[in-house]
């Protein structure tokens, strides 16, 4: 009776832990990424293996490439980047006009360069102002986009569109490039990240190395693979280009380990579930044949058919509550030391605790009610001549 008791304990335990597990990777699954990751094939350029400098004809590669690629059949939108989602990033301190510098980590900024396609290729909405277009040039005003969250930290209660700032914390750099446009916010290293400050830069004004390449298709796009390679090869046929996957495929592949965890502890909890089940069944099997005999003499005495499954159902149960009673805390226990690989939830999450041990006593109930229905159908003559 003992190890059955700890076997159900057990069993909790790892039922609540994969419930926990299992809501987290729900939660982070439906957490808005803030772009549309669906129909977006993502390439990778190579131009420094092919002796392209962070100069003027990088730009113009770029350029060409986005303008071949955007006019192939079934491609809506094309752009070059210098990372997508986790990918990796670049930050960096701001300095904001007219603004006195406030805590270093309040200016941590997210930095990222792009062509003018980049916002319609990721699907990320433009709230106010313009997104990056042919007007923005080496010699034109430098230009940003922005997205809601640092709009709110440094101009509150203003429109941004207007307002200036500088790369760094030094002052005197702070009247450097122009906020032109205000984006949704999006998802950028991780889906569990919390809204970070974040700043977009065409790669015609700051020009760096762009390796990704975002293309947003319609339909089929098993021929956009081979006419993306086709469009960059007619630019510059010795450019490596890689395709790599999906945005969907990537934000898929973020959470891989989590992904992982649900899995496993999935797998040890049904497994913990089974064994418990398989324990319940075969003492409650021996706990009949044992008292055989003394069933034969209640069935005689007038006890019925139903009163018989009630006692042996019973005592199974009794042993099932104990489990669950110690059980309970030894989950709450083990929940804490977990919490901070859960995403939208705590450790004492009701709906994975009552579904585990809702999970648990069904399959408690059904093992104990197989020889409990055996023995209820025991012949009182046979019984009573059993051993």
């Amino acid at each position: 009776k003992a190890l059955i008791i700890s076997q159900v304990a057990l069993s909790l335990v790892l039922l609540i832990g994969a419930g926990l597990f299992l809501r987290t990777l729900v939660n982070i699954a439906n957490v808005d990424t803030g772009f549309n990751q669906e129909s977006v094939l993502m390439f990778s350029l190579d131009p420094p293996a092919v002796g392209y400098e962070e100069d003027s004809r990088l730009v113009n590669l770029y350029q060409q490439i986005e303008q071949r690629v955007s006019a192939q059949p079934g491609v809506r939108a094309a752009s070059v980047s210098l990372f997508t989602f986790n990918q990796g990033s670049w930050k960096g301190y701001v300095s904001i006009q007219g603004r006195t510098p406030a805590a270093e980590n309040d200016m941590i900024v997210t930095n990222n360069v792009v062509g003018q396609g980049y916002f319609a290729a990721m699907g990320i909405p433009l709230l106010v102002g313009r997104v990056f277009g042919p007007q923005d040039t080496e010699n034109s005003p430098k230009v940003a986009v922005i997205n809601q969250t640092m709009a709110r930290w440094y101009f509150p209660g203003e429109s941004p569109i207007g307002r200036r700032f500088g790369l760094g914390k030094d002052p005197k750099h702070s009247n450097d490039i122009e906020v032109v446009g205000v984006v949704k916010d999006a998802k950028y290293d991780s889906l569990i990240e919390q809204p970070i400050l974040a700043a977009y830069y065409p790669y015609t004004q700051k020009t760096v190395y762009c390796n990704d390449l975002e293309v947003r298709y319609s339909g089929d796009p098993r021929p956009i693979i081979a006419q993306v390679r086709d469009a960059v090869g007619e630019v510059d046929q010795s450019l490596p280009i890689t395709y790599q996957n999906t945005l969907a495929e990537q934000v898929e592949q973020s959470i891989a380990s989590q992904s992982l965890i649900t899995q496993l502890s999935s797998f040890f909890g049904l497994l913990a579930l089974f064994l418990a089940c398989i324990g319940i069944y075969g003492l409650t099997s021996y706990a009949v044949r044992r008292r055989t005999s003394e069933i034969g003499i209640r069935m005689a005495l007038g006890a019925g058919r139903s009163s018989v499954l009630r006692m042996v159902m019973r005592e199974s149960l009794i042993l099932v509550g104990i489990g669950l009673a110690v059980g309970l805390p030894a989950a709450l226990a083990a929940g804490r030391l977990v919490s901070t690989m859960l995403f939208g939830l705590g450790p004492a999450d009701p709906l994975s605790i009552i579904g585990a041990a809702a999970l648990l006593l069904a399959f408690a109930l059904l093992a104990g009610y197989l020889p409990a229905r055996r023995a209820s159908r025991v012949d009182p003559m046979v019984a009573l001549r059993y051993e």
